[in-house]
């Protein structure tokens, strides 16, 4: 009797152990807020945030971008993409129009991965749109995993409505 009590208490004690194993191991993507503020180089010169780790295995996990202010003044565009740092593009590019200048202005851009950009650290890149000589500062926030899946009717982005 006291064996099978102890090998009860065993079997319970497995059970639970590995439930809480399982729930520490699922982690979600969030769709989170990280600020970059940056400038724009000129002649289409790349700048970039510092990297993050992506732990997706799904392309169509979302990142996103927002910029909600731009020196070179609201409605003007910046080019973005996340990429690798050696230097490798891992998802398509997306042009950002630029808020008003608050935190709540502008929009989310999501943008698939490319399967380059599954289970790696990336970066937030950026360029001016046109080939220019002058240099802007941009702010903003991404996020290198949101965790929305892109919807089947877009192929590579969508854009939410202000403030979402």
């Amino acid at each position: 009797m006291m064996k099978k009590r102890k090998g009860r208490v065993i079997a319970l004690g497995t059970i639970l152990a590995c439930s809480i194993g399982l729930g520490t191991l699922s982690v979600e993507a969030g769709n989170e807020n990280s600020v970059y503020s940056f400038k724009i180089k000129k002649e289409q010169g790349n700048e970039y945030t510092r990297t993050k780790y992506r732990q997706t295995t799904t392309e169509r996990n979302t990142w996103k971008v927002r910029m909600y202010h731009s020196q070179e003044g609201t409605n003007t565009y910046t080019t973005y993409w996340l990429e690798r740092s050696d230097g490798t593009n891992v998802s398509p590019s997306v042009k950002v129009t630029a808020g008003s200048g608050g935190e709540k202005s502008g929009r989310n851009h999501y943008v698939k991965g490319n399967a380059g950009a599954n289970a790696t650290k990336v970066r937030l890149t950026a360029q001016n749109n046109n080939y220019s000589s002058n240099t802007y500062s941009v702010n903003g926030y991404w996020d290198e995993e949101t965790g929305r899946i892109l919807p089947g009717q877009y192929k590579e982005s969508y854009t939410t409505e202000y403030n979402k």
